[in-house]
């Protein structure tokens, strides 16, 4: 039971995680990563050394900016990154999904029977918030 406790809690933190996706070079693992907004704010020369892209479900309302950014700089860190640049925070739709339902009933009446046709019509949205973001590593 000890050993079950542990990997419950941490099935139920993966299932509120978001995606981080990284594609670029890779250094040691830094300590300190930087956070700009824009690549002008950056104080000092630099090189891409690659992008992130961080995606949730939008209706994960305990998924919060803020553990989104967390989440960016924690994969920034472990890939060696000085600074993330934060590029864009979005809703996308992901997909649609449709649904059409016919229904047809025959009810007999007094003088003969009716037919009824019932058409029901669904259409669901599926949105993720996604983040993206340069990674920097300073040029010395």
């Amino acid at each position: 039971m000890k050993r079950v406790l542990p990997l419950l809690g941490a099935a139920v933190l993966m299932m509120q995680c978001a995606t981080v996706h990284y594609l670029g070079d890779s250094y040691p693992p830094t300590r300190h990563v930087d956070l700009y907004f824009s690549e002008a704010d950056v104080p000092r020369q630099y090189k891409i050394m690659g992008r992130i892209e961080a995606t949730a479900d939008a209706d994960e309302l305990i998924y919060s900016t803020e553990k989104f950014t967390d989440a960016i700089l924690e994969k920034a860190r472990n890939k060696g990154a000085d600074g993330v640049v934060i590029l864009d925070f979005k809703t996308v739709q992901t997909g649609v999904t449709q649904t059409d339902d016919h229904t047809r009933t025959t009810e007999k009446t007094e003088d003969g029977k009716v037919t009824r046709n019932r058409d029901t019509y669904s259409t669901t949205i599926e949105e993720k918030r996604r983040v993206e973001a340069l990674v920097v590593k300073y040029q010395e």
